[in-house]
């Protein structure tokens, strides 16, 4: 065995990582709801839970701003059509979310081969979809700004949070992130920390605790930062 089949097996049966994440998968009782999120955080955060992807924004990306557009008008973007376009240099499949009056927005199906795998898992698990039991994170970048995500608070969800590089003590769903202050926009809060597996964003907010317990009104987030 090569020494990169050696560490990638070492990995795969990391017993620290396997005891993080069984000890979340203990603490979680809501088990049933959906996420929606412009990146992969979604799809770890229920990987790492062992929940069933009960929503289509796993495996795919948007900017932040094409997001915002997404999840403000959910339903009207979901029942839309899905057209995919070529994207010079990119080899997976990229589509045009479009609707009858509202503008297109892409999505970039980043773990997928072709179009017709993309467009058969997203409508799939676009049907999942628990609108009861609904959770929307977003991330002040791509040049989304603090009225855009002011207009979060307009949606009937059960939770929302939003990682900023600025602090805006009026948006109560937002949870500022100093280190990233100075470069204007969040980074890679994905970063993952080998020894256990852990997510770079783990240490600002306590996801499992956010499912079990927010219940929407102002989308306080205030009980779920780690200090």
């Amino acid at each position: 065995m090569g020494i990169k089949q050696t560490i990638k097996t070492v990995l795969e049966n990391n017993p620290v990582a396997a005891n993080r994440r069984n000890s979340k998968r203990r603490q979680l009782k809501n088990r049933d709801f959906t996420i929606l999120t412009p990146n992969c955080l979604g799809g770890i955060l229920l990987h790492d839970l062992g929940l069933r992807f009960l929503t289509p924004t796993v495996n795919v990306m948007m900017t932040q701003t094409d997001f915002l557009q997404f999840v403000l008008h959910l339903r009207e973007y979901l029942s839309g059509q899905i057209h995919f376009i070529d994207i010079p240099g990119k080899t997976c499949p990229y589509a045009e979310l479009r609707t009858d009056k509202l503008p297109s927005i892409i999505v970039c199906f980043t773990h997928y081969k072709t179009p017709q795998e993309a467009e058969s898992k997203w409508r799939e698990r676009s049907a999942r979809i628990n609108y009861d039991n609904l959770f929307v994170f977003i991330e002040e970048r791509d040049g989304i700004t603090k009225d855009d995500l002011k207009r979060l608070c307009d949606l009937q969800v059960r939770g929302i949070v939003a990682f900023t590089c600025n602090e805006y003590p009026d948006i109560p769903y937002t949870v500022y992130l100093p280190k990233y202050h100075a470069q204007g926009e969040i980074g890679n809060i994905l970063r993952k920390n080998l020894l256990d597996d852990s997510r770079e964003y783990e240490r600002y907010f306590d996801f499992v605790k956010w499912f079990n317990e927010a219940e929407g009104g102002n989308y306080d987030v205030s009980g779920f930062i780690r200090k």
